[in-house]
């Protein structure tokens, strides 16, 4: 990151002072000079690079000076390139004084993006005092145009990390190393911190986390992978059984995520175990709370369906066909969400074609 200026104050001519490469498109506001120039205070300290005399933040106090005719000013030293400087100067002006309109900052942004492509959204917006997400749009909009060495580093090959606000270097891959992790720690239990780490290229700590979080899943219960019965193998329908074949069709429906409607009843009955399987593999599902919630009321689905069809046996012949419009009142609304989950996934498939 940028070097700190000089804490020491010089007295320095105001003759010798070159004006800044300011952030400010509109350049001076005269009107603010005359304002500090007519104050009583005394005027801070403005910022200098030491090499060229030239001023990094403090022009409205320079001019102000002038204004009241001052031979003096008082003055901190920065070091730094051309680059480095002009980021100084937005920093320093968006922490005190008269502040930048969103225009300059935004031009701030994109000038900083251009000298400082390795560091992070973050990291910027700190610096210009706008969103991460202003600096992430101004970033994609580079990219797409003119720029192409807004996403390659100092050497010209493509960007592989940017340095944080806190100054490190963090991978631009750092999810997928994440991921990577997670799925060693599942196939590996018994593996070490730093063999994971290392394989994964991740911190220990990060592994160590990864781990806790794995640990703190509830202990099993019987509602485990290992104990989920199939969810479409529960007790085929007996021939003349009107309430099994009704109980057995909803079961069917309950979680239809990944077959269409029209496909043959039997093969749902095969997808769906493979479609349960996959949610359980899935390390998004089984290492996140929500996602461990989410396999646990599936397997309360199936329990409740399983006792419903015991339930439903006892069914006197004259509440049958109430029964059945239940039922199958109960599988349309199954049905509908399925098709929710189904058109979310297209939704979400064409945005990612077309990025």
């Amino acid at each position: 990151m940028l070097d700190e200026p000089d804490s020491e104050i010089h007295i320095v001519p105001v003759a010798t002072l070159l004006p800044a490469d300011s952030p400010r498109l509109g350049g001076i506001c005269h009107d603010h000079a005359q304002l500090l120039a007519e104050s009583v205070k005394e005027l801070e300290p403005i910022l200098v690079h030491r090499a060229t005399g030239r001023v990094v933040d403090g022009m409205h106090r320079l001019r102000a000076a002038m204004l009241r005719g001052a031979r003096d000013l008082p003055v901190r030293y920065v070091e730094g390139s051309s680059a480095d400087l002009f980021v100084h100067s937005v920093a320093a002006n968006t922490r005190h004084g008269l502040p930048l309109t969103l225009k300059d900052r935004r031009a701030a942004v994109v000038r900083i993006l251009a000298s400082h492509p390795h560091w992070s959204d973050r990291a910027i917006a700190a610096v210009s005092g706008v969103s991460p997400k202003t600096v992430g749009a101004a970033r994609k909009r580079r990219s797409s145009e003119d720029f192409p060495h807004s996403n390659e580093g100092d050497d010209g090959g493509k960007e592989t990390a940017r340095v944080g606000r806190d100054g490190r270097v963090r991978p631009l891959d750092m999810p997928q190393r994440r991921e990577k992790a997670r799925l060693l720690l599942a196939e590996h239990p018994q593996a070490t911190l730093r063999d994971v780490a290392e394989e994964a290229g991740v911190s220990i700590s990060t592994v160590h986390r990864l781990r806790r979080a794995a640990s703190a899943q509830p202990p099993d219960t019987g509602r485990g992978r290992e104990s989920l019965p199939p969810l479409s193998a529960e007790a085929a329908p007996r021939a003349g059984d009107r309430i099994g074949t009704v109980v057995v069709a909803c079961e069917e429906r309950s979680l239809r995520s990944i077959s269409e409607r029209a496909e043959p009843q039997a093969e749902s009955a095969r997808a769906q175990p493979r479609a349960a399987d996959s949610l359980y593999r899935d390390p998004s599902i089984r290492f996140t709370d929500r996602g461990r919630a989410l396999l646990r009321w599936i397997n309360g689905q199936n329990g409740e369906l399983a006792a419903g069809k015991r339930l439903l046996e006892s069914v006197p012949p004259h509440c049958m066909r109430a029964a059945a419009e239940v039922a199958r009142h109960y599988a349309k609304e199954w049905e509908r969400l399925a098709d929710a989950l189904q058109h979310t996934e297209r939704l979400n498939n064409n945005l990612q074609e077309a990025q």
